[in-house]
């Protein structure tokens, strides 16, 4: 089949947006391709459509379970055959999954690029048939970029295996400098090189420096009122409070965190893409996958730490072309914590080498042991147990996950599922001895023929309905079938998922490495200092954006600058001269600035004040700005 064919016949689609039809058949073709494409524009069309052209299984690598969950079972949904390899998998069930791949039964297989550098994935991965190799969310292989794994590195090594396979890799955000070190760090072999325009014409962006951050919530959403939104929070707290808040002003709202029960997660998402809610107040942890077109608005009630995230985030506005708007709020206090924020994300090398000493006594690994074993933890429950700050825990765990100690999944939701592991004479005997059971052992290999050979997702509570049983009967009677042998269940989590990536190491060879800490520290800095210029630079919103990223950008004429630009007498190089003028003579007030220059916006005017700060050009105390 060709390219064409197969988008048409797998996804329905008579033809390709721009650009994909080129990037696909040059993965086709077997050259290494790097496609750079902004928020929604068909990434994974790019690697999925060769990778069912090319003869053999397509090895996705990708750093996000809830991203590689989403693609698998949307692959399913088309009828390809999808698996992926996560963190709380039994050894038995990975085992069946790298045996399917080795046989050929699989199109897709889909792992983290940790599991790359284990023994058993290394075994089999040489007995694949391999077609390409895709490098999903590409920027993480790279120092300089937002979520650098340090796995990510060695992924060129698969070429030892297999030497002729094409790589593609793709990502939505990569400055020049991420670009480069993406194609050296894979050795990628003369790669085609394409880039999408991230000027999306039908989105505003814009910013706006506010007293009171929830009422510029309200007022935003009674704008758009009857229109679909999210509205992104940086803490779960805050996404309950700020749905407490539109519900009790009669807005359609829901909440969406990654610390939600993963079947209301799944409830609360399919209600906002059946329009039965509106708005969903979110953490970042939404919209990975998300693909709904008529999202008119964005709402930000805090500011991101980088562009790169906020420039997804906005993102998932206006896919279907029609104008969309994005609103950013923040106050002089928000641009301090985002600071401290940041300063908090790195803790002292020696706080995060107790975490791991905690982390190891906590589920009871021995010196020498643990690798490759994963643990469901409460972090509450280590917090308590060894009395430690809550937040400098949690990011002790992101920056060991960093350093390639362990992988710290928290969105994930792992259902219960089943294979059994007896034949079909030993499973009839037992049914015959056992009349309880018979009913859920019959329902169970009906439902899923291939139940035998593979692990298939249960629903206790569904079953329990079909079989007219109460959900803890079904449960206790799949306990007393794991129990006698007759069964291998990977039961349902919700806890965030721990893997350690080696055994535990004895606390004097436990080692962070000092220049990965500092290089990544130094990164957060310089990408917040790039947020901070975007929040607070009288320029347009869209050409600072597309500078940050590469490319040229005119005047959007809709964002919050150019509009107070076309409403003030004055541009924002024009307002700074005025301000030097001023503060020559006296030091000045808010207020005193407004009275003395006329036919400006108070919040432009704010604006350009916040960036001349920011850029030491002036000072602020007491309530009076003034020259240095």
């Amino acid at each position: 089949m060709t390219a064409v064919e197969i988008l048409k016949k797998y996804w329905g689609f008579d033809t390709f947006r721009k650009q994909q039809e080129d990037i696909v058949q040059s993965a086709i073709n077997g050259h290494d391709t790097f496609a750079l494409l902004p928020t929604g524009g068909g990434k994974s069309i790019c690697f999925q459509v060769p990778g069912i052209a090319r003869e053999g299984i397509c090895l996705v690598i990708s750093p996000l379970i809830a991203l590689m969950q989403d693609q698998v079972k949307n692959l399913k949904s088309r009828g390809l055959k999808a698996a992926a390899i996560t963190s709380g998998m039994s050894r038995r069930e990975i085992d069946i999954i790298l045996d399917n791949a080795k046989f050929g039964a699989l199109d897709f297989l889909y792992v983290s690029p940790e599991r790359l550098k284990t023994e058993i994935f290394i075994a089999r991965f040489k007995q694949m048939k391999i077609s390409l190799i895709a490098i999903d969310e590409a920027h993480c292989i790279s120092q300089w970029g937002h979520d650098f794994r340090p796995p990510y590195t060695e992924i060129h090594k698969l070429r030892e295996i297999h030497s002729d396979v094409p790589f593609i890799a793709v990502t939505a955000t990569a400055t020049d400098e991420v670009r480069e070190d993406i194609i050296t760090q894979l050795e990628m072999r003369n790669p085609n090189y394409f880039e999408g325009d991230f000027a999306r014409e039908n989105i505003s962006y814009e910013v706006y420096a506010v007293e009171n951050k929830r009422n510029a919530i309200l007022k935003a959403c009674k704008r758009f009122m009857g229109s679909t939104g999210i509205i992104y929070c940086q803490t779960r707290r805050e996404t309950k409070e700020i749905a407490r808040l539109l519900i009790a002003h009669n807005f359609s709202a829901g909440v969406y965190h990654g610390g939600m029960v993963g079947a209301d997660r799944n409830k609360k998402l399919e209600a906002w893409l059946n329009n039965e809610i509106r708005i969903v107040v979110a953490t970042n942890a939404f919209g990975m996958g998300i693909d709904k077109p008529d999202v008119r608005f964005v709402l930000h009630y805090e500011i991101p730490n980088n562009l790169e995230a906020y420039f997804q985030e906005a993102g998932r506005s206006g896919r279907d072309g029609k104008a969309s708007r994005n609103m950013a709020f923040y106050t002089q206090i928000d641009l301090l914590r985002m600071r401290q924020r940041l300063d908090n994300q790195f803790p002292p090398i020696d706080y995060i080498k107790t975490v791991y000493r905690a982390l190891c006594n906590h589920f009871g690994i021995a010196i020498g042991s643990g690798a490759n074993e994963s643990y469901g933890l409460a972090i509450k429950d280590l917090v308590k147990k060894y009395d430690f700050d809550p937040l400098k825990t949690y990011n002790a765990l992101k920056i060991l996950e960093l350093n390639g100690s362990i992988l710290f999944n928290e969105a994930v939701f792992h259902p219960t599922k089943l294979k059994f592991i007896v034949g079909n004479k030993t499973l009839y005997n037992f049914q015959l001895k056992n009349d309880d059971y018979d009913p859920l052992i019959s329902y169970l290999s009906r439902s899923n023929p291939g139940i035998f050979d593979n692990y298939y997702q249960l629903d206790e509570t569904r079953i329990g309905q079909k079989l007219r049983k109460s959900k803890a009967i079904i449960h206790n009677q799949l306990q007393y079938i794991e129990k006698q042998g007759l069964a291998d269940i990977s039961w349902q989590s919700e806890l965030p998922q721990v893997t350690l990536l080696h055994e535990r190491l004895p606390d004097d060879y436990m080692q962070i490495d000092k220049k990965v800490y500092q290089t990544r520290k130094d990164v957060a800095h310089k990408k917040l200092e790039s947020m901070l210029n975007f929040v607070q630079k009288p320029i347009c919103r869209s050409i600072l954006l597309l500078n940050y990223f590469s490319q040229k950008g005119k005047p959007c004429g809709k964002c919050d600058v150019c509009l107070a630009e076309d409403k003030s007498n004055y541009s924002g190089e024009e307002l700074q001269r005025i301000i030097n003028d001023l503060l020559d003579h006296k030091d000045f007030s808010l207020d005193d600035f407004l009275i003395e220059i006329k036919g400006v916006e108070k919040h432009y005017l704010i604006g350009v004040l916040n960036w001349m700060m920011d850029e030491d050009l002036i000072d602020f105390n007491a309530g009076m700005f003034s020259k240095e």
